[in-house]
């Protein structure tokens, strides 16, 4: 292959921020979409339950990133965090990269809340839609927006002085919040709004958002 590949489902998911990541930089790479039951494409395959048989996916699972020269990688924190080092996405010190990991830890952990949403049975999801929108999701943006604001005052980036991964985690991290109906969680904190619009407005941002690449939004379950 003569250019970098992302192999992941057809849809935004755990890649999403990966894909985010490789717009700001720029990056020229291919997209394998994966399903299930889906014939191959191009001489590979595409069926999830294939591939998992196979060792293209080191952990069974996907997202996966591939180099060119053989390099391949899990874990969607681990591909981010790999992509915004070689893109100069990952902060200026040691102390800053370390930083950025916390934020795609937090990311993590907020997202896995949210995706509870798909497994609770229906009869449930109205008390877990209120727990999210009155107390985990007011809690956590309540940490995002003081670490924005220690961060010189919070007019600017969420780690040092430039643009990192984790700007860009938080950033969707609000867009799929304020998808879903939990912008409330979100309007609580101007700073974190005005955070939302400077990221937002960012050239390679704009036009990613805008792309027909893009995978369409799915929303949780209501």
């Amino acid at each position: 292959m003569s250019k970098p590949t992302l192999v992941y489902f057809a849809s935004r998911g755990r890649a999403e921020l990966i894909r985010l990541v490789l717009a700001e930089a720029a990056v020229d790479y291919h997209e394998h979409p994966v399903g299930h039951g889906t014939p191959p494409s191009n001489g590979r395959l595409t069926d999830f339950q294939a591939l998992k048989a196979t060792p293209q996916l080191p952990f069974g699972a996907v997202p996966v990133w591939e180099e060119p020269d053989g390099f391949v990688l899990a874990q969607s924190a681990a591909i981010a965090s790999h992509l915004a080092l070689l893109h100069g996405l990952q902060g200026k010190t040691p102390r800053e990269a370390a930083q950025c990991d916390q934020m795609l830890g937090a990311f993590d952990d907020v997202r896995a809340e949210l995706r509870k949403l798909a497994v609770v049975a229906p009869e449930g999801r109205p008390a877990q839609r209120e727990q999210l929108a009155t107390q985990f999701l007011p809690r956590w943006f309540g940490y995002f927006d003081r670490l924005l604001r220690a961060n010189r005052g919070g007019a600017d980036v969420l780690v040092g002085q430039s643009l990192t991964v984790a700007d860009l985690a938080l950033w969707y991290l609000i867009e799929s919040c304020q998808d879903n109906g939990f912008g409330d969680a979100v309007a609580a904190y101007p700073a974190l709004v005005a955070f939302a619009a400077r990221i937002g407005q960012r050239p390679r941002i704009a036009a990613w958002v805008k792309s027909p690449g893009r995978h369409p939004f799915v929303p949780l379950p209501r």
